[in-house]
């Protein structure tokens, strides 16, 4: 099972030598970036720069940052992420320019069997896509789940968990999401 299989949305088993060496690195370069405390932004900003896709610009962010695999993930211009913030890209995660993400927010491209559990146990898992839009706000603890796509300008409320697709210019709250309003 290649890296590739583990973003295109098909089921697998995970552990295959391509992604545990994208996960040693990453983790590798994560602990350093963490380690760092934020009191050297120029270090910071390098150690960031490897850290996601070759064609993502470099967000600022505040350690401690939880991250997979980072080379699935691409940033638009002008991102933020505040402090403890989780991205389990197993699948791609793209985020548009002028994103900002209070402390604690997660965005999980990766699930388990829920009608099984004898796959469950035996390890099965499968990524789908998280992509997000410019200018969107997520609040402290905002949750994405598997497969969802975001629309530009949206806010997400502060502990909210979007399970589905949020339309341009909304503002969404609770467990799971719903729509609050709109914001035009």
């Amino acid at each position: 099972m290649s890296m590739d299989t583990q973003r295109s949305g098909q089921w697998y088993i995970p552990g295959s030598a391509d992604a545990n060496a994208q996960h040693a690195a990453t983790f590798a370069l994560t602990r350093e970036f963490n380690a760092l405390g934020n009191t050297n932004p120029t270090r910071a900003t390098e150690l960031l720069s490897q850290m996601f896709s070759p064609t993502s610009a470099t967000p600022e962010i505040w350690a401690p940052l939880h991250l997979e695999y980072g080379v699935n993930t691409t940033f638009g211009e002008g991102c933020f992420l505040n402090f403890n913030c989780v991205i389990l890209d197993i699948a791609p995660v793209t985020i548009g320019s002028g994103t900002l993400f209070g402390p604690g927010c997660q965005l999980i491209t990766v699930e388990h069997p829920v009608n099984d559990a004898q796959q469950r146990a035996d390890g099965w898992e499968r990524g789908r896509p998280i992509t997000i839009g410019k200018n969107c706000w997520f609040g402290a603890g905002a949750i994405v789940l598997p497969g969802v796509t975001i629309g530009d300008n949206c806010v997400i409320a502060a502990g909210a968990v979007v399970n589905k697709d949020i339309p341009a210019n909304t503002l969404v709250a609770g467990v799971p999401a719903r729509t609050i309003r709109s914001l035009t």
